[in-house]
């Protein structure tokens, strides 16, 4: 896992939670939580972290990994803002993420270990998300998705379908864009 994201958890920790905070998930984790965005890092690492966070903050590992997937996707958009300034709308730009993104990613580092997804257009407003990893982050992804609608200006509906948690070989995740009452 490349550094930029135990980067951003850092961050995300200590603006909503404070300093002592991450000092205190990280002595439990064991880890010396000094990252570098460009180094990869153990998966077993943020898994660690994550676990530790879910200890501290009493939030079951799915709603930790949505909330950090929303704020992932802020971090990420500011370093890299060309994907989806690129891109007409949301449908547009996850259905890039594959095709443009990950592509990217392998340039810069050829032993990326990019989840692999692919998108299934219903209509205009709708599509199935499909996800493979053996990361098994759908739920972080989930969050990513909430901040790309968001950053679009638009919110959507997400049904996960079957799940690689529930023993399935990849994730639906089933999204459409609604209208505010």
């Amino acid at each position: 896992m490349k550094g930029a994201v135990f980067i951003a958890l850092n961050e995300m920790i200590e603006e909503q939670h404070g300093l002592g905070t991450w000092l205190d998930i990280l002595d439990q984790t064991g880890l010396e939580g000094v990252f570098t965005s460009t180094e990869t890092y153990p998966d077993e690492a943020l898994f660690k972290i994550v676990a530790a966070v879910c200890e501290t903050l009493r939030a079951p590992a799915p709603d930790v990994l949505r909330a950090f997937g929303e704020y992932l996707f802020d971090f990420l958009h500011k370093a890299h803002p060309v994907f989806a300034e690129s891109q007409r709308n949301f449908f547009d730009f996850i259905s890039s993420i594959d095709g443009v993104i990950h592509v990217e990613v392998h340039k810069l580092d050829e032993n990326a270990q990019t989840p692999k997804i692919w998108v299934e257009r219903a209509d205009e407003s709708s599509a199935t998300l499909s996800y493979q990893s053996p990361r098994k982050l759908c739920h972080l992804a989930e969050g990513l998705l909430k901040g790309a609608a968001r950053y679009y200006g638009i919110s959507i509906a997400m049904e996960h379908g079957q799940c690689m948690h529930d023993g399935a070989p990849h994730c639906h995740l089933h999204l459409k864009q609604v209208t505010p009452e």
